[in-house]
């Protein structure tokens, strides 16, 4: 047998474009199983761990606000944290094939830990630099941390998107838990320590404690059986599917190529006759249990009738003077591996198979981008700004807390088995718009805002966490199902890039609503005073009094 060719493509990179669904490959045992909830469970502190210390500098915005009075230091922190993070994920896509899961997860965990222990010890705890330097040291600081918190994410849904949907859902239930944690922490340790300085530095250590646990679960998280196996079955369905095609006459200059033509569709094997063990006559021998197909017959229809055989070719002199026609045969298609792309054909085909699957998943996208655009819009910015004469400086802690702790609740009930549909989706993302202008009025003009009073913005965090929570899951859990399993740390990657654009797009919205609220004019409760009990009638004046009141040197 002389194989005269080999082509590769990739055949649902095809599909994709052209509409089709992907295709995927059934999972061929069952998987191990999940002992204890230990997978899930280290999933949902991988959550909490990689967006622990974005919500650790937002949580402390009473000693930033302190530290650095009439600065826009919240609002610059979430651009600064959002800008790395979208260039972080760009390049994670990009790089995508070169390092494992393992490697990136490892170097954002090592990136962010060492980013926050700089921060706690020489920012905080000694604090010798000056205001504009300081100031200029966070900043740098959380771009820093927030390249290595989005590697880290970009990773984690990419790697449980190859994994069952209850998994990715453990991951975003876990970033609500970073934010709650840091919530709680934050109000015992300003109770606790009334030293600005010395309740955030305690602050921020029990924060790096959590990524220090996080570090450890991770590394032996990977060598769970669970983890293995669906590791091992997303790349055996990478590199090798078994299909039959058939072919047309029209597609064999197409489906294959010389190695140095461009990327090939199938694997396609051109087989010559094998010369007979008898006679020396070649015959059509065949070790394949798939159909053969001829070159010159119908694509759709296989040979009819098996080869002639010696006697016959004896019998019939212009049998035996026919040269014996190839006979073509799809066998396993090949994938050229992931692994180390090396070229710009690589490259190119790299970026066809991510819109195919952006094509697969639009909806979902365009979802995750809205509901995270409306968050950045509002949180943490205008929520920070929005004043209170009952709550003081606390008012901005009790809202971010409230958006927190339902943003919590909002991705757990996302686990509820409910079918979302697309649209429905979708419009839940848009209506939630409405939220801008009626959180906006809290805090807008800062004078004399239009709403007054501490329950309505209170409400609308609550509000604001939840459908954060439920909307911002269920299309990050949904998108990967619909892409076959090969694709779906793609698709993970691609929602991510989305999510990514709705918190830029949100963070960029809100300097927008900054410049609406006016520039800053100390406390408005001397313009609309709202004591936290009721006001006593005013004493009854003597003239004893008046007297006292004229005599006093004080």
């Amino acid at each position: 047998m002389n194989e005269l060719g080999r082509g590769y493509a990739r055949i649902e990179a095809m599909r994709g474009a052209r509409g089709e669904p992907l295709g995927s490959i059934p999972e061929p045992t069952p998987p191990p199983p999940d002992k204890y909830n230990s997978v899930y469970l280290t999933l949902f502190v991988s959550g909490a761990a990689f967006l622990l210390p974005f919500n650790s500098f937002i949580m402390a915005v009473d000693y930033f606000q302190h530290h650095y009075p009439n600065s826009p230091i919240m609002f610059d922190m979430s651009t600064v944290y959002i800008t790395s993070a979208c260039i972080a994920v760009v390049i994670n896509n990009l790089l995508l094939d070169l390092f494992t899961y393992n490697t990136r997860i490892t170097f954002g965990i090592l990136l962010s830990l060492a980013t926050m222990i700089f921060v706690a010890v020489c920012n905080i705890g000694w604090d010798g630099f000056p205001n504009n330097v300081s100031y200029t040291i966070n900043l740098i600081a959380i771009g820093v941390v927030a390249f290595g918190c989005t590697v880290q994410q970009a990773s984690y849904y990419g790697f449980t998107g190859c994994l069952p949907p209850r998994y990715t859902q453990a991951v975003m239930a876990g970033e609500s838990a970073a934010g709650f944690w840091v919530s709680l922490d934050r109000i015992l340790t300003k109770f606790e320590f009334s030293e600005p300085k010395r309740s955030t530095f305690m602050f921020f250590v029990f924060s790096i404690l959590i990524l220090l646990g996080h570090s450890m679960l991770h590394h032996l998280m990977m060598r769970h059986p669970l983890v293995l196996y669906y590791l091992r079955l997303t790349v055996e369905s990478r590199h090798r599917r078994r299909i039959q095609l058939h072919l047309n006459p029209t597609e064999d200059a197409t489906l294959m190529e010389s190695e140095a033509g461009e990327a090939n569709y199938g694997v396609l094997k051109l087989q010559s006759p094998a010369p007979s063990n008898t006679g020396g006559e070649p015959e059509n021998t065949f070790s394949f249990a798939n159909p053969l197909y001829s070159p010159t017959t119908s694509a759709a229809a296989p040979l009819a009738s098996p080869p002639p055989s010696v006697s016959e070719r004896s019998a019939s002199p212009s049998a035996t003077l026919q040269t014996p026609r190839p006979s073509y045969k799809v066998e396993d298609v090949v994938f050229e591996s992931p692994d180390r792309p090396t070229s710009w054909r690589s490259f190119k085909r790299s970026v066809q198979a991510r819109w195919a699957v952006a094509r697969a998943i639009y909806p979902y996208m365009v979802s995750i981008g809205l509901v995270y655009f409306t968050t950045l819009s509002l949180y943490p910015g205008i929520s920070s700004e929005v004043p209170s004469c009952r709550l003081g400086s606390w008012m901005a802690i009790v809202l971010m807390s409230a958006f927190n702790f339902f943003d919590l609740i909002g991705k757990i009930a996302a686990a509820w088995p409910y079918e979302w549909s697309r649209s429905q989706l979708l419009m839940a993302s848009g209506l939630r718009l409405l939220l801008v202008p009626l959180l906006l009025l809290c805090a807008a003009p800062r004078h004399s805002p239009h709403i007054v009073g501490d329950i309505y913005p209170i409400m609308f965090s609550v509000v604001l966490g939840f459908t954060n929570g439920l909307f911002g899951s269920v299309p990050m859990i949904m998108a990967p199902s619909r892409v076959g399993r090969e694709h779906r740390e793609i698709a993970g990657n691609m929602m991510t890039l989305s999510y990514n654009g709705g918190l830029l797009s949100g963070t960029l919205v809100s300097y927008l609503l900054l410049n609406m609220l006016g520039p800053p004019t100390g406390s408005p409760c001397r313009i609309y005073p709202t004591p936290l009990l009721p006001t006593l009638p005013p004493a009854i004046t003597t003239a004893s009094n008046i007297s006292y009141v004229i005599t006093s040197p004080h």
